[in-house]
């Protein structure tokens, strides 16, 4: 581990000296690097209480709490079940009644979390702010994203419409492992596709599983903004893929049993190389993303900071994990992510 903090240049130059790939991991600071009062919330529960949405002393929030959850699809699903035990057992229609109005309540609760913060469209970010991201994420083979917003799915829309222009030259970037169905209507994933180079690791406001396929919501299918297509979709009980619970251990439990998470999972968990990592310290409850890291054949991480000690003592953790690995121990540097030129 060197003890010297880098700038980014010297971060390029040194991935391009080695024969290995590079890879990229995002986290919040790359959305809060576009707008830190729209993206300056690390989980939908927290979110949600710092803006008052939902209160502390609410029956919704003591649900989240005594089920020691913060997912909000569980919880509407809690609510809307003990409606019908209550109508069965109690015959108390104004409960009932009380029950569905706060899952209703709850469903918007997480439109409002997700989508209120979110530019509306596309067309609100100049293209000189996605020239320059563009710019960032183009050095990488593999691009993983922790954030469930839309800002690096628009990105690499941006860069794709650039390819197909002749704009850049370069082949077909960041594919999503998604394909049009069999049905002509929806985009599904391709879960048998190896091919696919950007993954959202913890889900997406775009990408929905409708139970025997996960979908993904697209502009260029409906000419529809996409907020509008998710309310929709929350109105008729259907969910984002998110992955919002509060330790690891239930993040990882969520995360194995959907195919499409899994895919992402286990291709973090197989990459070599170079691994930069922007916008995320990779604390407790995202343990289950340093497994995965730690599991893999990278050699090289270079991890985002502002101050070198700070950084240091904010990886202990990791830091201790890979120096007790018996083989592939991995070399962590760091770099000054103000050094990034992005948005």
């Amino acid at each position: 581990m060197e003890n010297k903090l880098l700038i980014y240049d010297e971060v390029l130059q040194q991935i391009k000296q080695t024969s290995g790939k590079r890879h990229l991991l995002l986290g919040n600071g790359f959305s809060m690097a576009y707008d830190k009062n729209r993206f300056s919330f690390t989980s939908l529960l927290k979110s949600a209480i710092d803006k008052g949405i939902i209160e502390k002393n609410s029956n919704i929030y003591q649900i989240f709490e005594n089920n020691n959850t913060s997912d909000f699809e569980e919880v509407v699903k809690i609510l809307e079940n003990t409606s019908k035990v209550v109508k069965i057992y109690t015959q108390d229609k104004k409960l009932c009644e009380k029950l569905l109005e706060d899952s209703k309540k709850l469903k918007q609760f997480l439109v409002n979390v997700v989508t209120n913060n979110h530019p509306e469209k596309i067309t609100e970010i100049s293209d000189d702010k996605f020239d320059s991201t563009i710019n960032f994420i183009k050095e990488y083979e593999k691009i993983y994203s922790l954030n469930y917003d839309l800002l690096l799915y628009w990105t690499t829309e941006k860069l794709r419409e650039k390819i197909n222009n002749k704009i850049i030259q370069d082949k077909e970037k960041f594919i999503d492992g998604f394909r049009n169905s069999d049905n002509g209507h929806d985009v599904v994933f391709d879960n048998i596709s190896h091919y696919n180079t950007c993954f959202y690791l913890h889900g997406a406001l775009h990408i929905f599983d409708s139970g025997d396929e996960i979908i993904k919501k697209t502009y260029s299918r409906t000419g529809r903004p996409l907020k509008e297509q998710i309310t929709e979709e929350l109105n008729d009980n259907r969910y984002p893929v998110f992955v919002s619970e509060g330790t690891s251990e239930q993040k990882k439990t969520k995360i194995i049993h959907n195919a499409y998470l899994n895919h992402c999972y286990k291709s973090l968990s197989t990459i070599q190389g170079n691994l930069i990592v922007f916008g995320t310290m990779l604390k407790s409850n995202d343990e289950h993303i340093q497994d995965a890291i730690l599991n893999s054949k990278i050699k090289n991480i270079y991890f985002g900071v502002s101050n070198l000690e700070k950084g240091k003592k904010e990886l202990s953790d990791f830091i201790e994990k890979n120096n007790n690995l018996k083989k592939d121990k991995k070399q962590i540097l760091f770099y000054d992510y103000k050094s990034v030129k992005i948005w």
